[in-house]
């Protein structure tokens, strides 16, 4: 709360280890909050609801947004919302559903709305699908809402996710890299993807790519880099194998794997998500991804 009693919020963008792309397909995902990259909101006291000027797609996000929070809770708080990003956009970090669970937050907080984080990853899943007509995994609004590192399992019917916190020791050299300059919405790559997955003969791939984030958690909390690296290197693989993949995203992991590092798609294309054999080398990684004009950022 600042001086003028406005309600802030943040969200932070995500990046995925282990299991992706199978969260649209009832599998599992080890994933991470990025919380050096975030989306801010912000609700000014006012006479009446309303959304601060800003850009069309922006405004699109916060007009979804408040939407739907009028549809659940039944009212809106008088407040002006706001919102802003340091988020590279459209590189596959999950900037929407980040804005949209930073203005969620806004709300409830100013309407005193107590929702569980799976309540608020559920309606940022709805907003985007239902009101956006984004078309994603169900796994970034999950994990932004918790705020931690988490293996989502989504074969249960019953509930959005099973979430199982995890924790990384301090030998574990991570990091992601984007390209900034990389524009073409998430939409087009998981297009691609759900005709792929929908063709029966790609299901043993799903099933795959879930035993690998599985396999990951395992891995870490053994304490095998090894075994852990591993899994994130056969989960791009076997992406490969379900669905196709821009050069340029293929081109981002080929740049880390020659430098040494263990290297994924961190989401649907634009950025990776890396493992280093130690921290040290997270500066010849930095190096070699800044050659490529890529902007990089060490986690943990």
């Amino acid at each position: 709360m600042s001086d003028d009693a406005s309600i802030i919020a943040t969200c932070p963008a995500r990046a995925a280890f282990a299991g992706t792309p199978s969260d649209g397909y009832g599998g599992a995902v080890l994933s991470t909050p990025l919380d050096e990259l975030v989306a801010s909101a912000a609700g000014r006291p006012a006479d009446r609801f309303g959304i601060d000027a800003a850009g069309d797609d922006v405004h699109r996000l916060r007009d979804a947004t408040s939407a739907e929070f009028e549809a659940m809770v039944g009212r809106l708080p008088p407040v002006e919302l706001s919102a802003s990003t340091t988020i590279p956009r459209s590189v596959g970090l999950a900037g929407s559903s980040a804005l949209i669970l930073a203005a969620l937050r806004v709300l409830a907080a100013a309407t005193s709305t107590d929702w569980t984080p799976l309540d608020l990853a559920g309606a940022a899943l709805r907003i985007e699908r239902d009101r956006l007509s984004i078309v994603g995994g169900k796994q970034d609004p999950v994990v932004q809402a918790a705020g931690r590192p988490v293996l989502m399992d989504f074969a249960s019917s019953d509930e959005l996710a099973a979430v199982t916190a995890v924790e990384f020791g301090p030998e574990i050299a991570l990091f992601v890299a984007w390209d900034a300059g990389y524009t073409e919405s998430s939409d087009v790559a998981h297009t691609i993807l759900r005709r792929r997955a929908s063709d029966p003969s790609r299901a043993p791939l799903i099933d795959e790519l879930a035993r690998q984030a599985h396999a990951a958690v395992a891995a870490i909390r053994r304490r095998d880099v090894g075994a852990f690296a591993a899994t994130i290197n056969r989960t791009f693989d076997l992406r490969r194998e379900l669905t196709e993949i821009d050069r340029r995203q293929v081109r981002l992991v080929e740049i880390g794997r020659e430098a040494g590092a263990a290297t994924n798609s961190a989401g649907s294309g634009g950025s990776v998500i890396g493992l280093a054999d130690t921290i040290a080398d997270l500066s010849t990684l930095r190096s070699v991804y800044d050659r490529a004009g890529c902007g990089f950022l060490e986690i943990y």
